[in-house]
């Protein structure tokens, strides 16, 4: 009887047990669902995104580029190369190369302005130097002082500055190390192709060598070297950029080249007056100047013009004169003439009496509404060619300089009737509308 019952007694269940085993469950599936949601959570809050730099981009652009090669631990672009354009303070700029640290050294694309050296100057000395880079000395720097942001976007560029007398023989032991805006050098030539690469493009420009009588190389319209110390010629400044700055947009051809600006400067951009069309080529604290993106036109009519009957000086009082024209008929023409104010602008004498100081040229300065481009501006049309500037041979004699798409300054008699391009200032705080660009130039409101 005792063991019939024993077999038929249910066993007890352990609520206590259970309860334990239940709370086990969930407390272990709360940990590995909350746990993982904290995991991802933590994992995407401090996810480390891969900065692709400027270089890496282009690298990455150009690793079938034929092109694009490997010369001493630095990546060169080579021959006539179409895939290596840069835009930056409205300039449009070649890569030359993408050095070892992965900063990335340009040359504007075509030069932009024209000087002479000054006679047996060593580089550093050259008024070239001094025209690129700032110094104590007054109107030193032209091209430093209106490069957008240099600290934030450039570093020093390293140029080879050796004398020549061989350029097959190049040991680039002598370089410029401590300025932002450099010359090419003969090896920065040689190594992108020489006369058949992207470099020589039918222009007169300097490089950073010299010969053993400090004579500056230079590179002819043919794609030749030579030395001078005198001549006039085209001046393309070499800069690079930092291996810290990232890509904007763009996938380096002529039409839609790299960039990598936050914010754009003043200088170089366009600005949309009545019709007309207006580069910025000098920004100063209150106002910027202009000239104008063409010809002189009245009635869409080209207009040429002798500069006087005698003499360099740009005086608006005497008729007949290109100042007194400016002044009296084009000036009065303008319908936003109102806005133009009078500026100083330079109206000086250029030669080997003054050792081709471009600096003496800047300090003589004329006070008009309407100007001229003088040697030591800025020139930012390379498409405009023969027409005056406001820079006389001599004190004693009739010629005045002439701007050539060569960028060899040449002399004409100053009657002669050329093309002009005028100059004109304004205050910058007036221009409210456009971003600056050649499609979206800035606007007067």
């Amino acid at each position: 009887m005792s063991k019939e019952v024993k077999k038929g007694r249910k066993r007890k269940i352990n609520i206590q047990k259970v309860f334990n085993l239940v709370s086990f469950t969930f407390l272990l599936a709360c940990v590995i669902f909350y746990g993982s949601r904290f995991i991802k959570l933590y994992i995407e809050n401090n996810k480390v995104e891969k900065i692709t730099v400027l270089s890496d981009n282009i690298k990455d652009n150009n690793k079938d580029n034929q092109n694009f090669k490997e010369i001493n631990e630095a990546y060169y672009f080579t021959n006539d190369e179409e895939n290596n354009y840069v835009e930056y303070s409205n300039i449009l700029w070649r890569i030359i190369k993408i050095n070892k640290d992965k900063s990335v050294t340009v040359v504007a694309d075509k030069a932009i302005t024209s000087l002479a050296p000054g006679q047996n100057k060593k580089y550093d000395d050259t008024y070239i130097n001094k025209w690129l880079n700032k110094s104590n000395e007054n109107n030193t720097g032209i091209l430093e002082s209106n490069l957008n942001n240099i600290e934030k976007y450039l570093t020093y560029t390293e140029t080879c500055k050796d004398k020549i007398t061989d350029t097959k023989n190049i040991t680039c032991k002598d370089k410029i190390k401590e300025t932002y805006i450099t010359l090419p050098s003969i090896y920065d030539y040689v190594n992108t192709g020489g006369n058949n690469g992207f470099l020589n493009n039918e222009e007169y420009f300097y490089l950073a060598n010299a010969n053993k009588d400090n004579n500056l190389m230079y590179i002819d319209d043919t794609g030749k070297t030579n030395y001078t110390e005198d001549e006039i010629l085209g001046v393309k400044p070499v800069i690079t950029i930092k291996n810290t700055i990232t890509l904007k947009e763009g996938n380096g051809s002529k039409e839609n080249p790299y960039t990598f600006e936050d914010s754009k400067g003043l200088f170089g951009s366009y600005v949309k007056l009545g019709k007309d069309i207006w580069r910025v080529y000098n920004v100063t604290d209150n106002s910027i100047k202009l000239s104008l993106n063409d010809y002189l036109k009245l009635n869409n009519q080209e207009v040429k013009y002798k500069y006087s009957n005698n003499g360099y000086y740009h005086n608006d009082t005497t008729n007949g004169s290109l100042a007194y024209y400016l002044k009296n008929t084009y000036l009065t023409s303008l319908s936003y003439k109102n806005i133009i104010n009078e500026d100083k602008f330079a109206n000086g004498i250029y030669n080997n009496t003054t050792n081709y100081d471009y600096t003496k040229v800047l300090a003589s300065t004329v006070d008009t509404k309407i100007g001229l481009l003088s040697i030591g501006d800025i020139f930012l049309n390379d498409e405009a060619t023969n027409y005056y500037l406001s820079t006389g041979v001599s004190k004693d004699n009739n010629q005045i300089y002439v701007m050539e798409s060569d960028y060899k300054l040449y002399t004409k008699v100053s009657t002669t009737n050329l093309k002009i391009v005028p100059t004109i200032s304004i205050k910058k705080e007036i221009l409210t509308k456009g971003t600056g660009t050649s499609s979206d130039p800035y606007e007067v409101d």
